[in-house]
Protein backbone atom coordinates (compact mmCIF):
# COMPACT_ATOMS: atom_id res chain seq x y z
CA UNK A 1 0.00 0.00 0.00
CA UNK A 2 2.72 2.59 0.60
CA UNK A 3 4.40 1.36 -2.18
CA UNK A 4 1.12 2.28 -4.10
CA UNK A 5 0.61 6.03 -2.74
CA UNK A 6 4.37 6.68 -3.36
CA UNK A 7 3.24 6.12 -7.27
CA UNK A 8 0.58 8.08 -6.75
CA UNK A 9 2.71 11.05 -5.34
CA UNK A 10 5.27 10.91 -7.91
CA UNK A 11 2.35 10.89 -11.24
CA UNK A 12 0.76 14.05 -9.25
CA UNK A 13 4.31 15.65 -9.91
CA UNK A 14 4.14 15.56 -13.73
CA UNK A 15 2.81 18.43 -15.30
CA UNK A 16 -1.19 18.85 -15.56
CA UNK A 17 -0.79 18.65 -19.56
CA UNK A 18 0.65 15.21 -18.77
CA UNK A 19 -1.85 13.80 -16.36
CA UNK A 20 -4.75 14.44 -18.66
CA UNK A 21 -3.23 12.53 -21.99
CA UNK A 22 -1.02 9.79 -20.04
CA UNK A 23 -2.95 6.72 -19.41
CA UNK A 24 -1.80 4.15 -16.33
CA UNK A 25 -1.38 0.45 -17.78
CA UNK A 26 -0.68 -1.63 -14.66
CA UNK A 27 0.89 -4.95 -15.14
CA UNK A 28 0.26 -7.76 -13.45
CA UNK A 29 3.21 -10.47 -13.37
CA UNK A 30 6.72 -10.21 -14.27
CA UNK A 31 7.35 -13.30 -15.42
CA UNK A 32 8.89 -15.11 -19.07
CA UNK A 33 6.54 -13.31 -21.82
CA UNK A 34 6.72 -9.86 -20.12
CA UNK A 35 9.65 -8.44 -21.36
CA UNK A 36 8.58 -7.26 -25.19
CA UNK A 37 5.07 -5.98 -23.37
CA UNK A 38 7.51 -3.79 -21.12
CA UNK A 39 9.70 -2.17 -23.82
CA UNK A 40 6.97 -2.02 -26.44
CA UNK A 41 4.97 0.07 -23.73
CA UNK A 42 7.66 1.92 -22.52
CA UNK A 43 8.19 3.38 -26.19
CA UNK A 44 4.21 4.82 -25.96
CA UNK A 45 4.66 8.21 -24.49
CA UNK A 46 1.12 8.32 -23.91
CA UNK A 47 0.64 5.91 -21.56
CA UNK A 48 2.57 5.10 -17.62
CA UNK A 49 3.30 1.56 -17.24
CA UNK A 50 3.50 0.49 -13.69
CA UNK A 51 4.52 -3.13 -12.60
CA UNK A 52 2.63 -5.24 -9.98
CA UNK A 53 4.64 -8.37 -9.01
CA UNK A 54 5.28 -10.38 -6.22
CA UNK A 55 9.05 -10.97 -7.01
CA UNK A 56 10.67 -7.22 -6.94
CA UNK A 57 13.75 -8.57 -8.50
CA UNK A 58 12.03 -10.63 -11.82
CA UNK A 59 10.83 -7.17 -12.03
CA UNK A 60 13.24 -5.18 -11.54
CA UNK A 61 15.34 -6.81 -14.35
CA UNK A 62 12.05 -5.67 -16.66
CA UNK A 63 12.55 -2.28 -15.76
CA UNK A 64 16.40 -1.76 -15.90
CA UNK A 65 16.17 0.37 -19.15
CA UNK A 66 13.34 2.12 -18.26
CA UNK A 67 13.68 3.93 -15.35
CA UNK A 68 10.33 5.70 -15.44
CA UNK A 69 8.56 2.52 -14.81
CA UNK A 70 7.09 2.02 -11.00
CA UNK A 71 7.23 -1.22 -9.46
CA UNK A 72 4.55 -2.47 -7.23
CA UNK A 73 4.89 -4.86 -4.20
CA UNK A 74 1.86 -7.17 -4.77
CA UNK A 75 0.19 -10.72 -3.81
CA UNK A 76 -2.64 -10.47 -6.36
CA UNK A 77 -4.81 -13.21 -4.22
CA UNK A 78 -4.79 -9.60 -1.25
CA UNK A 79 -7.75 -8.60 -2.15
CA UNK A 80 -7.73 -5.01 -0.50
CA UNK A 81 -4.31 -4.21 -2.31
CA UNK A 82 -5.43 -5.63 -5.70
CA UNK A 83 -8.23 -3.24 -5.41
CA UNK A 84 -6.00 -0.31 -4.45
CA UNK A 85 -3.56 -0.51 -7.19
CA UNK A 86 -6.38 -1.35 -10.03
CA UNK A 87 -8.30 1.55 -9.23
CA UNK A 88 -5.76 3.98 -9.67
CA UNK A 89 -5.34 2.44 -13.43
CA UNK A 90 -6.94 2.53 -16.78
CA UNK A 91 -6.00 -0.86 -18.16
CA UNK A 92 -5.06 -3.90 -16.33
CA UNK A 93 -2.89 -6.57 -18.12
CA UNK A 94 -2.83 -9.64 -16.51
CA UNK A 95 0.28 -12.18 -17.38
CA UNK A 96 -0.50 -13.79 -13.76
CA UNK A 97 -1.02 -17.38 -13.35
CA UNK A 98 -4.84 -18.15 -15.62
CA UNK A 99 -6.83 -19.81 -12.64
CA UNK A 100 -6.36 -16.50 -10.90
CA UNK A 101 -7.41 -14.19 -14.01
CA UNK A 102 -11.45 -14.38 -12.70
CA UNK A 103 -10.03 -12.61 -9.55
CA UNK A 104 -8.69 -9.99 -11.31
CA UNK A 105 -11.36 -9.72 -14.11
CA UNK A 106 -14.02 -9.22 -10.96
CA UNK A 107 -11.83 -6.50 -9.11
CA UNK A 108 -11.27 -4.64 -12.58
CA UNK A 109 -15.55 -4.90 -13.24
CA UNK A 110 -16.11 -3.62 -9.95
CA UNK A 111 -14.06 -0.17 -10.69
CA UNK A 112 -14.65 0.18 -14.48
CA UNK A 113 -11.50 -0.70 -15.99
CA UNK A 114 -10.68 -2.66 -18.94
CA UNK A 115 -8.38 -5.92 -18.88
CA UNK A 116 -6.02 -8.00 -21.15
CA UNK A 117 -5.16 -11.42 -20.55
CA UNK A 118 -3.35 -14.13 -23.07
CA UNK A 119 -5.14 -16.61 -21.68
CA UNK A 120 -8.01 -19.30 -22.54
CA UNK A 121 -11.50 -17.71 -21.70
CA UNK A 122 -12.40 -20.18 -18.63
CA UNK A 123 -15.88 -20.77 -18.03
CA UNK A 124 -15.68 -18.44 -14.48
CA UNK A 125 -14.41 -15.51 -17.03
CA UNK A 126 -17.19 -16.24 -19.05
CA UNK A 127 -19.66 -15.74 -16.70
CA UNK A 128 -18.82 -12.36 -16.05
CA UNK A 129 -19.36 -11.16 -19.51
CA UNK A 130 -23.02 -9.64 -18.84
CA UNK A 131 -21.06 -7.54 -15.65
CA UNK A 132 -18.49 -6.32 -17.83
CA UNK A 133 -21.03 -5.06 -20.60
CA UNK A 134 -22.53 -3.59 -17.16
CA UNK A 135 -19.39 -2.06 -16.38
CA UNK A 136 -19.01 -0.77 -19.82
CA UNK A 137 -15.48 -2.28 -20.20
CA UNK A 138 -13.80 -4.71 -22.54
CA UNK A 139 -11.64 -8.25 -21.05
CA UNK A 140 -9.80 -9.37 -24.25
CA UNK A 141 -8.31 -12.71 -23.63
CA UNK A 142 -6.73 -14.98 -26.00
CA UNK A 143 -4.36 -12.26 -27.24
CA UNK A 144 -0.81 -14.27 -27.36
CA UNK A 145 0.15 -16.45 -29.93
CA UNK A 146 -2.37 -19.67 -29.40
CA UNK A 147 -4.03 -18.60 -28.76
CA UNK A 148 -4.02 -14.95 -30.24
CA UNK A 149 -2.05 -15.08 -33.30
CA UNK A 150 -3.85 -18.24 -34.26
CA UNK A 151 -7.27 -15.86 -34.24
CA UNK A 152 -6.12 -12.90 -35.91
CA UNK A 153 -4.44 -14.89 -38.75
CA UNK A 154 -7.41 -17.63 -39.15
CA UNK A 155 -10.45 -14.81 -39.25
CA UNK A 156 -8.29 -12.37 -41.42
CA UNK A 157 -8.89 -15.44 -44.32
CA UNK A 158 -12.26 -16.61 -43.13
CA UNK A 159 -13.72 -12.69 -43.45
CA UNK A 160 -12.05 -12.16 -46.53
CA UNK A 161 -13.24 -15.63 -48.02
CA UNK A 162 -16.83 -14.66 -46.65
CA UNK A 163 -16.78 -11.17 -48.30
CA UNK A 164 -16.13 -12.60 -51.56
CA UNK A 165 -19.04 -14.76 -51.13
CA UNK A 166 -16.78 -17.75 -50.62
CA UNK A 167 -16.82 -20.60 -48.69
CA UNK A 168 -13.84 -22.27 -46.28
CA UNK A 169 -14.95 -25.96 -46.40
CA UNK A 170 -11.92 -27.50 -44.34
CA UNK A 171 -9.67 -25.70 -41.81
CA UNK A 172 -6.44 -27.52 -40.31
CA UNK A 173 -4.38 -25.36 -37.93
CA UNK A 174 -0.66 -26.46 -36.14
CA UNK A 175 0.91 -24.37 -33.24
CA UNK A 176 4.27 -25.78 -31.32
CA UNK A 177 7.04 -23.67 -29.69
CA UNK A 178 10.30 -25.86 -29.60
CA UNK A 179 13.84 -25.38 -29.56
CA UNK A 180 14.93 -24.46 -32.89
CA UNK A 181 16.65 -26.94 -35.26
CA UNK A 182 19.77 -25.58 -35.61
CA UNK A 183 20.60 -25.76 -32.02
CA UNK A 184 23.18 -28.44 -32.12
CA UNK A 185 22.07 -30.93 -28.81
CA UNK A 186 18.63 -30.97 -30.64
CA UNK A 187 18.83 -34.42 -31.89
CA UNK A 188 20.09 -35.95 -28.69
CA UNK A 189 17.78 -34.44 -25.87
CA UNK A 190 14.83 -36.51 -24.53
CA UNK A 191 12.05 -35.37 -26.24
CA UNK A 192 13.54 -33.35 -28.56
CA UNK A 193 11.64 -30.73 -26.24
CA UNK A 194 13.04 -27.85 -23.97
CA UNK A 195 11.11 -25.86 -21.46
CA UNK A 196 11.35 -22.30 -20.71
CA UNK A 197 8.53 -22.78 -17.91
CA UNK A 198 6.83 -25.13 -16.03
CA UNK A 199 6.59 -28.13 -18.07
CA UNK A 200 3.53 -29.45 -16.18
CA UNK A 201 1.19 -27.68 -18.84
CA UNK A 202 3.06 -29.97 -21.73
CA UNK A 203 2.84 -32.82 -19.88
CA UNK A 204 -0.85 -33.11 -18.69
CA UNK A 205 -1.84 -31.91 -22.14
CA UNK A 206 -0.86 -35.60 -22.84
CA UNK A 207 -3.61 -36.36 -20.83
CA UNK A 208 -6.72 -34.68 -21.93
CA UNK A 209 -8.67 -35.87 -23.82
CA UNK A 210 -8.99 -34.82 -27.41
CA UNK A 211 -12.21 -34.44 -30.72
CA UNK A 212 -11.44 -33.17 -34.57
CA UNK A 213 -13.57 -33.40 -37.34
CA UNK A 214 -11.96 -35.57 -40.22
CA UNK A 215 -13.00 -36.44 -43.33
CA UNK A 216 -16.86 -35.27 -42.75
CA UNK A 217 -16.79 -37.33 -39.60
CA UNK A 218 -16.35 -36.43 -35.94
CA UNK A 219 -13.31 -38.50 -34.44
CA UNK A 220 -12.50 -38.63 -30.76
CA UNK A 221 -9.40 -39.90 -28.24
CA UNK A 222 -9.45 -40.37 -24.89
CA UNK A 223 -6.42 -38.64 -23.22
CA UNK A 224 -4.25 -41.90 -22.31
CA UNK A 225 -4.72 -42.68 -25.75
CA UNK A 226 -3.78 -39.57 -26.79
CA UNK A 227 0.02 -39.96 -27.35
CA UNK A 228 -0.48 -43.44 -29.40
CA UNK A 229 -2.78 -41.52 -31.56
CA UNK A 230 -0.60 -38.77 -32.92
CA UNK A 231 -0.40 -37.85 -36.32
CA UNK A 232 3.06 -39.13 -36.80
CA UNK A 233 3.75 -36.65 -39.94
CA UNK A 234 2.69 -33.13 -40.22
CA UNK A 235 3.85 -31.89 -43.42
CA UNK A 236 4.45 -28.07 -43.19
CA UNK A 237 7.59 -27.36 -44.10
CA UNK A 238 10.52 -29.71 -45.40
CA UNK A 239 12.96 -27.94 -42.94
CA UNK A 240 11.10 -30.15 -40.12
CA UNK A 241 10.04 -32.95 -39.70
CA UNK A 242 7.22 -32.52 -37.36
CA UNK A 243 4.59 -35.03 -36.01
CA UNK A 244 1.06 -33.39 -33.90
CA UNK A 245 -1.04 -34.06 -30.98
CA UNK A 246 -4.71 -33.26 -31.36
CA UNK A 247 -5.72 -30.23 -29.33
CA UNK A 248 -8.27 -30.96 -26.67
CA UNK A 249 -11.88 -29.68 -28.77
CA UNK A 250 -11.55 -28.60 -32.17
CA UNK A 251 -15.09 -28.98 -33.07
CA UNK A 252 -15.79 -25.63 -30.73
CA UNK A 253 -14.25 -23.60 -32.96
CA UNK A 254 -16.75 -24.19 -35.74
CA UNK A 255 -19.08 -21.48 -33.87
CA UNK A 256 -15.77 -19.07 -32.71
CA UNK A 257 -14.80 -18.67 -35.99
CA UNK A 258 -18.31 -18.37 -37.74
CA UNK A 259 -17.54 -21.80 -40.16
CA UNK A 260 -21.27 -23.41 -38.34
CA UNK A 261 -22.36 -25.63 -39.20
CA UNK A 262 -19.87 -28.58 -38.83
CA UNK A 263 -21.53 -31.12 -41.01
CA UNK A 264 -20.62 -29.38 -44.44
CA UNK A 265 -17.42 -29.59 -43.31
CA UNK A 266 -14.38 -31.47 -44.58
CA UNK A 267 -12.16 -31.09 -41.84
CA UNK A 268 -11.95 -29.30 -38.65
CA UNK A 269 -8.50 -29.90 -36.85
CA UNK A 270 -6.20 -27.63 -34.41
CA UNK A 271 -3.55 -29.56 -33.43
CA UNK A 272 0.24 -29.10 -31.39
CA UNK A 273 3.54 -29.59 -33.01
CA UNK A 274 6.27 -31.69 -31.67
CA UNK A 275 9.48 -33.02 -33.47
CA UNK A 276 9.16 -36.68 -34.17
CA UNK A 277 9.65 -39.03 -32.16
CA UNK A 278 8.51 -37.01 -29.25
CA UNK A 279 4.95 -38.68 -28.57
CA UNK A 280 6.68 -42.35 -28.28
CA UNK A 281 8.71 -41.01 -25.76
CA UNK A 282 6.46 -39.54 -24.04
CA UNK A 283 4.18 -42.32 -24.07
CA UNK A 284 6.63 -44.90 -22.06
CA UNK A 285 6.60 -42.22 -20.09
CA UNK A 286 3.62 -42.51 -18.91
CA UNK A 287 3.19 -46.06 -19.06
CA UNK A 288 6.00 -46.00 -16.83
CA UNK A 289 3.67 -43.83 -14.44
CA UNK A 290 5.98 -40.73 -14.84
CA UNK A 291 3.09 -38.83 -15.19
CA UNK A 292 0.99 -40.22 -12.36
CA UNK A 293 -1.23 -37.57 -9.89
CA UNK A 294 -0.98 -39.55 -7.06
CA UNK A 295 0.78 -39.38 -4.03
CA UNK A 296 3.97 -41.86 -4.48
CA UNK A 297 7.79 -42.48 -3.42
CA UNK A 298 8.66 -42.19 -6.74
CA UNK A 299 12.10 -43.10 -7.07
CA UNK A 300 11.14 -46.25 -5.34
CA UNK A 301 8.08 -46.75 -7.25
CA UNK A 302 10.20 -47.27 -10.26
CA UNK A 303 13.34 -48.76 -8.76
CA UNK A 304 15.45 -46.16 -11.42
CA UNK A 305 17.66 -44.82 -9.04
CA UNK A 306 20.43 -45.95 -6.67
CA UNK A 307 18.35 -44.65 -3.61
CA UNK A 308 16.07 -47.06 -3.96
CA UNK A 309 15.61 -49.85 -0.59
CA UNK A 310 16.76 -52.55 -2.83
CA UNK A 311 19.44 -51.11 -4.46
CA UNK A 312 18.85 -52.90 -7.96
CA UNK A 313 21.26 -53.96 -10.54
CA UNK A 314 20.78 -52.00 -13.74
CA UNK A 315 20.39 -55.40 -15.51
CA UNK A 316 16.82 -55.95 -13.36
CA UNK A 317 15.71 -52.40 -14.13
CA UNK A 318 15.99 -52.45 -17.34
CA UNK A 319 14.28 -55.32 -17.40
CA UNK A 320 11.32 -53.93 -14.95
CA UNK A 321 11.46 -51.32 -17.73
CA UNK A 322 11.36 -53.61 -20.70
CA UNK A 323 8.41 -55.70 -18.30
CA UNK A 324 5.85 -52.17 -18.14
CA UNK A 325 6.31 -51.44 -21.43
CA UNK A 326 5.67 -54.62 -22.70
CA UNK A 327 6.82 -52.97 -26.14
CA UNK A 328 6.17 -56.14 -29.43
CA UNK A 329 8.93 -57.62 -30.54
CA UNK A 330 9.93 -55.45 -33.95
CA UNK A 331 9.50 -52.49 -32.17
CA UNK A 332 12.53 -53.05 -29.42
CA UNK A 333 14.83 -50.65 -30.31
CA UNK A 334 12.06 -48.23 -28.84
CA UNK A 335 13.41 -49.62 -25.35
CA UNK A 336 16.74 -48.49 -26.29
CA UNK A 337 15.39 -45.29 -26.95
CA UNK A 338 14.12 -45.42 -23.23
CA UNK A 339 16.69 -46.19 -21.84
CA UNK A 340 18.90 -43.44 -23.20
CA UNK A 341 16.00 -40.70 -22.58
CA UNK A 342 16.40 -42.27 -18.54
CA UNK A 343 19.87 -42.11 -18.22
CA UNK A 344 19.61 -38.68 -19.90
CA UNK A 345 17.46 -37.68 -17.64
CA UNK A 346 19.67 -39.03 -14.59
CA UNK A 347 17.02 -41.45 -13.47
CA UNK A 348 18.27 -44.53 -14.42
CA UNK A 349 22.36 -44.63 -12.91
CA UNK A 350 25.15 -47.31 -12.78
CA UNK A 351 25.59 -47.95 -9.02
CA UNK A 352 29.13 -46.26 -9.48
CA UNK A 353 27.48 -42.65 -10.61
CA UNK A 354 27.56 -40.40 -7.81
CA UNK A 355 24.01 -39.81 -6.79
CA UNK A 356 24.39 -36.04 -6.50
CA UNK A 357 23.77 -36.26 -10.50
CA UNK A 358 20.42 -37.13 -9.52
CA UNK A 359 17.96 -34.28 -8.76
CA UNK A 360 16.10 -35.74 -5.71
CA UNK A 361 13.34 -33.37 -4.71
CA UNK A 362 12.03 -33.04 -1.02
CA UNK A 363 10.34 -36.13 -0.29
CA UNK A 364 7.08 -35.39 1.15
CA UNK A 365 3.67 -37.14 0.91
CA UNK A 366 2.41 -34.59 -0.88
CA UNK A 367 4.52 -35.52 -4.45
CA UNK A 368 3.08 -37.12 -7.15
CA UNK A 369 5.52 -38.60 -10.03
CA UNK A 370 4.69 -36.13 -12.54
CA UNK A 371 5.04 -33.67 -9.70
CA UNK A 372 8.72 -35.02 -9.16
CA UNK A 373 9.26 -35.36 -13.01
CA UNK A 374 8.00 -31.38 -13.46
CA UNK A 375 10.92 -30.78 -11.49
CA UNK A 376 13.59 -32.92 -12.79
CA UNK A 377 12.22 -31.84 -16.80
CA UNK A 378 12.74 -28.23 -15.92
CA UNK A 379 16.51 -28.47 -14.44
CA UNK A 380 17.43 -30.95 -17.14
CA UNK A 381 15.58 -29.76 -20.21
CA UNK A 382 15.93 -25.76 -19.78
CA UNK A 383 17.14 -23.30 -22.05
CA UNK A 384 20.83 -22.26 -21.56
CA UNK A 385 22.37 -18.82 -22.26
CA UNK A 386 22.93 -18.29 -26.21
CA UNK A 387 20.41 -21.31 -27.21
CA UNK A 388 17.24 -20.71 -29.61
CA UNK A 389 13.96 -21.30 -29.63
CA UNK A 390 11.60 -21.85 -32.82
CA UNK A 391 7.40 -20.78 -32.82
CA UNK A 392 6.01 -22.28 -35.98
CA UNK A 393 1.95 -21.39 -36.92
CA UNK A 394 0.39 -22.71 -39.20
CA UNK A 395 -3.32 -23.04 -40.87
CA UNK A 396 -4.61 -24.82 -43.92
CA UNK A 397 -8.11 -23.47 -45.73
CA UNK A 398 -9.80 -25.30 -48.09
CA UNK A 399 -11.98 -22.98 -49.85
CA UNK A 400 -15.03 -23.30 -52.54
CA UNK A 401 -15.18 -20.02 -54.36
CA UNK A 402 -18.27 -18.06 -54.99
CA UNK A 403 -18.06 -19.71 -58.79
CA UNK A 404 -17.93 -22.66 -57.33
CA UNK A 405 -14.08 -23.31 -57.97
CA UNK A 406 -11.84 -24.31 -55.42
CA UNK A 407 -8.87 -23.99 -53.89
CA UNK A 408 -6.53 -23.89 -50.64
CA UNK A 409 -4.87 -21.31 -48.81
CA UNK A 410 -2.17 -21.19 -46.22
CA UNK A 411 -1.49 -18.73 -43.88
CA UNK A 412 1.95 -19.31 -41.66
CA UNK A 413 4.33 -18.09 -38.75
CA UNK A 414 7.71 -19.46 -38.16
CA UNK A 415 10.18 -17.08 -36.32
CA UNK A 416 13.25 -17.88 -33.31
CA UNK A 417 14.47 -15.61 -30.76
CA UNK A 418 17.38 -16.68 -28.41
CA UNK A 419 17.40 -17.02 -25.01
CA UNK A 420 19.17 -14.78 -22.04
CA UNK A 421 20.18 -12.17 -24.69
CA UNK A 422 19.60 -8.20 -23.51
CA UNK A 423 19.47 -7.00 -27.12
CA UNK A 424 16.98 -10.49 -28.67
CA UNK A 425 13.69 -11.63 -27.13
CA UNK A 426 12.94 -15.49 -27.42
CA UNK A 427 10.24 -16.24 -30.31
CA UNK A 428 7.68 -17.64 -26.79
CA UNK A 429 8.35 -14.18 -25.41
CA UNK A 430 7.18 -11.60 -28.25
CA UNK A 431 4.62 -13.69 -30.23
CA UNK A 432 2.68 -13.82 -27.01
CA UNK A 433 4.23 -10.51 -25.17
CA UNK A 434 3.81 -8.23 -28.36
CA UNK A 435 0.28 -8.94 -29.54
CA UNK A 436 -0.74 -8.20 -25.71
CA UNK A 437 1.13 -5.22 -25.96
CA UNK A 438 -0.50 -3.82 -29.20
CA UNK A 439 -3.96 -4.51 -28.01
CA UNK A 440 -3.61 -2.74 -24.56
CA UNK A 441 -2.20 0.13 -26.25
CA UNK A 442 -5.55 0.03 -28.63
CA UNK A 443 -7.41 0.32 -25.45
CA UNK A 444 -6.03 2.82 -23.78
CA UNK A 445 -6.47 4.84 -26.58
CA UNK A 446 -9.70 3.77 -27.05
CA UNK A 447 -9.23 2.11 -30.43
CA UNK A 448 -11.32 -0.60 -29.21
CA UNK A 449 -14.86 0.41 -27.97
CA UNK A 450 -16.20 -3.08 -28.17
CA UNK A 451 -17.55 -4.54 -24.24
CA UNK A 452 -17.62 -7.26 -22.52
CA UNK A 453 -15.38 -10.88 -22.04
CA UNK A 454 -14.08 -11.16 -25.77
CA UNK A 455 -11.95 -12.93 -28.04
CA UNK A 456 -9.60 -11.27 -30.84
CA UNK A 457 -12.12 -12.38 -33.50
CA UNK A 458 -13.44 -9.12 -34.88
CA UNK A 459 -12.14 -7.30 -37.63
CA UNK A 460 -11.84 -4.01 -35.67
CA UNK A 461 -9.67 -5.74 -33.58
CA UNK A 462 -7.36 -8.31 -35.13
CA UNK A 463 -6.31 -6.22 -38.32
CA UNK A 464 -4.65 -3.30 -36.37
CA UNK A 465 -3.19 -5.96 -34.43
CA UNK A 466 -1.94 -7.94 -37.30
CA UNK A 467 -0.52 -4.49 -39.34
CA UNK A 468 1.24 -3.62 -35.69
CA UNK A 469 3.35 -7.20 -35.25
CA UNK A 470 4.24 -7.20 -38.71
CA UNK A 471 5.66 -3.68 -38.60
CA UNK A 472 7.48 -5.25 -35.09
CA UNK A 473 8.79 -8.24 -36.89
CA UNK A 474 6.17 -10.61 -35.98
CA UNK A 475 5.23 -11.77 -40.10
CA UNK A 476 2.80 -13.74 -41.37
CA UNK A 477 3.11 -15.19 -44.76
CA UNK A 478 -0.17 -15.92 -46.67
CA UNK A 479 0.05 -18.39 -49.66
CA UNK A 480 -2.27 -20.24 -52.27
CA UNK A 481 -1.26 -24.18 -52.82
CA UNK A 482 -2.01 -26.49 -55.37
CA UNK A 483 -3.44 -29.57 -52.43
CA UNK A 484 -3.22 -29.08 -48.96
CA UNK A 485 -2.30 -32.05 -45.88
CA UNK A 486 -5.70 -33.45 -45.58
CA UNK A 487 -5.62 -36.58 -47.01
CA UNK A 488 -2.31 -37.12 -46.08
CA UNK A 489 -2.76 -36.12 -42.62
CA UNK A 490 -3.28 -40.08 -40.23
CA UNK A 491 -3.38 -39.99 -36.47
CA UNK A 492 -2.81 -43.79 -35.93
CA UNK A 493 0.89 -43.00 -34.22
CA UNK A 494 3.97 -44.35 -35.24
CA UNK A 495 2.64 -48.14 -35.02
CA UNK A 496 5.42 -49.05 -31.84
CA UNK A 497 2.39 -49.68 -29.67
CA UNK A 498 -0.84 -52.15 -29.67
Amino acid sequence: MIIFFLQANRINKRPVTSITKRKNVLLLGSGFVSRPLVDYLARQKDLNLIIASNSRAEAATLTKNHKEIDIVDLDVQNKENLSKVIQGSDVVVSLIPANLHHIVAETCIKHKKNMVTASYISPEMKELDNKAKQAEIIVLNEIGVDPGIDHLSAMKIIDEVKAEGGEVTSFISWCGGLPAPESSDVPLIPLKYKFSWSPRGVLTAALNDAQFWMNGKQQKILGGELLKSHFPNVPIDSKFEFEGLANRDSLSYINTYGLAPLETKDAMLRGTLRYKGFSDLMYSFLKLGLLRTDPQDFFDYLLFGPSSKTNPTMESRISKIEEILNLPAESRNMLDIVVNALKGLSLLQDQHQATTNLIQPPKTGSLSPLDTFCILLQEKLKYNPGEKDLLVLYHEFEIKLKNGNKTTKTSTLITDGIFGSNENYTAMAKTVGLPVAIATEMIARGEIRDKGVLAPTLPQIYNPILEKLDSEGIKIKESTIEKGMREKLKWHGSGIWK
